[in-house]
């Protein structure tokens, strides 16, 4: 319900957070069966929100395990269809999970689901690549191993800031990964090597800086919610600057906030202006 909630009306609640929001190379996302979305990682959970509030069909995330640990934050999260995976520094006892969420992430394609994942491994509100993890590559060489149809989609989501209302935001999906580019009959080592040396090359190109400046007719309800919407966004940018200080969830919870309290706010004030006009 979560999931739904948000994306169906995300994509217009965060026009009054996001200046501009533009997508190129959808087109390369299959409509129908099982994709591996290997994406950059620049922007903690907001690149998963990005992605999955403007794009009609569902979509499982990998996100960081560490904050699966909480039991409200692990329903919250399974409920937006988000899987965990740890990390060594998240601790050695938690490693083995990874291998049920891998497990999972087969059971989904076998389905013919979308699964997102962050081939970095690692966010710090960065401009350019980090060196790759090996567990897109796994990932990929696990299905098809096992003969299943996955098509391996590099997308890039790019930020002009992360840290204050009215960003730019451009997301560019490349062409798929193809099987036949990957060596056949090799070492895992071999074949993780290779994979991450072509997925690193289709990321890096399809990474836009700087991006296009954006006017008010590009998006006015930003410039109109400015005015309206100013309770809000100064809630939503003091509670962000105090929890998130020092760490790359800024604009998580503060798009987080915007979407959940807009509503509300709006009707409060609906009701204002009936009772005093």
């Amino acid at each position: 319900m979560l999931y739904d909630f948000l994306r169906i009306f995300s994509p217009f609640l965060l026009k009054f957070f996001i200046k501009r929001i533009e997508f190129t190379g959808l087109e390369n996302i299959p409509k129908k069966g099982a994709v591996l979305l290997a994406s950059n990682h620049f922007n903690s959970f907001f690149d998963a929100v990005v992605l999955c509030g403007h794009y009609e069909r569902r979509i499982w995330s990998l996100a960081r395990g560490d904050v699966f640990k909480k039991p409200l934050a692990k329903k919250a999260l399974n409920s937006l269809y988000m899987m965990p995976m740890y990390r060594l520094s998240e601790g050695k006892e938690y490693l083995g999970d990874n291998d049920d969420t891998f497990r999972k992430c087969i059971e989904l394609f076998s389905q013919g689901e979308i699964v997102l994942i962050f081939s970095e491994g690692l966010c710090t509100n960065q401009t350019k690549l980090l060196p790759l993890k090996k567990g897109t590559g796994r990932l990929a060489q696990k299905a098809w191993g096992d003969n299943m149809e996955v098509t391996v989609v590099p997308v890039a989501i790019t930020y002009n800031n992360y840290n204050r209302f009215g960003k730019i935001v451009k997301v560019n999906i490349g062409e798929a990964l193809q099987k036949e580019e990957l060596p056949q009959d090799t070492t895992e080592g071999l074949f993780l090597k290779e994979f991450n040396r072509i997925l690193s090359e289709r990321l890096t190109k399809l990474i836009e800086v700087p991006l296009p400046k954006a006017g008010f007719w590009k998006n006015p309800f930003y410039y109109i919610g400015r005015v309206v919407n100013f309770p809000v966004n100064f809630l939503a940018e003091s509670v962000s600057r105090k929890v998130t200080r020092g760490s790359v969830f800024f604009d998580s919870i503060t798009g987080g906030i915007v979407m959940f309290v807009l509503p509300i706010y709006w009707i409060l004030l609906g009701l204002l202006l009936y009772f005093l006009l």
